[in-house]
């Protein structure tokens, strides 16, 4: 208001605030937080990470996950068994092997309460993209194990409600309806209709064609033994 050759913008304000009679008080920009929301960006929320993610990443913390989970009980006395390879316990964590090469040789076995917070980490994180369940599983495989993991990666990418509201259906659009041309003479177009099957006739019949003229619609059917193309035609011959 004070600027001696103002000029653009702040000219065009200066003259429309001349027509108001106000009082100009200064306050310092702290304590102008109520303007900051027209003004600025606003400040991104931090991603919270849960705590039971967390827990995979140190074999301590996942040791005693493990115990917390009594479906892991019956894998635990399997992985003591001389004869098994599959599962093993390694720093105290039980492990199956991984018999993709991608990936390392041996994943940990997760547990039940920490197989939701998985799928959030690599589905629903900013860095993880909201990816479609093949890539999803992909990721997911290759560093961890549990039983059902595809099932449970398909079903939790398909219930995804951001997905289902950003991302468009890989499917053709349904084309227009095309009425059909109306019938200019009886049976000159007629609709078609094979039932069966059928307990066999005395005749040894077990389809019924039934043709119906479009113009009048009479109706007629005919018993067939079979639903080759060659039969019907011989029908409508």
């Amino acid at each position: 208001m004070n600027l001696k050759d103002p000029s653009g913008r702040l000219a065009r304000w200066a003259l429309r605030l001349q027509e108001h009679d106000f009082d100009v008080k200064y306050k310092t920009g702290k304590k102008h937080s109520d303007a900051d929301a027209l003004s600025r960006n606003p400040v991104e929320e931090e991603t919270e990470t849960s705590d039971k993610f967390l827990a995979v990443t140190t074999s301590m913390n996942l040791a005693m996950e493990q115990k917390k989970d009594q479906d892991l009980a019956k894998l635990k006395l399997l992985s003591n068994s001389s004869k098994n390879e599959e599962f093993r316990f390694i720093d105290g964590i039980l492990c199956r092997k991984n018999f993709d090469p991608d990936g390392k040789l041996w994943l940990p076995v997760i547990p039940k309460h920490l197989r939701a917070d998985i799928l959030r980490h690599f589905h629903d994180a900013p860095t993880a993209g909201h990816l479609g369940f093949a890539k999803t599983y992909d990721r997911i495989r290759k560093r961890f194990y549990w039983p059902g993991m595809y099932r449970n990666v398909v079903r939790y990418v398909m219930h995804c409600r951001e997905c289902q509201r950003r991302k468009s259906v890989p499917q053709r659009p349904p084309g227009r309806l095309v009425p059909i041309p109306p019938a200019i003479a009886p049976f000159h177009r007629i609709g078609i209709d094979l039932l069966g099957r059928f307990p066999k006739s005395a005749h040894g019949n077990k389809w019924i064609i039934v043709c119906t003229g479009l113009l009048n619609t009479i109706c007629n059917n005919k018993s067939l033994a079979d639903s080759r193309s060659r039969r019907n035609s011989e029908v409508l011959t």
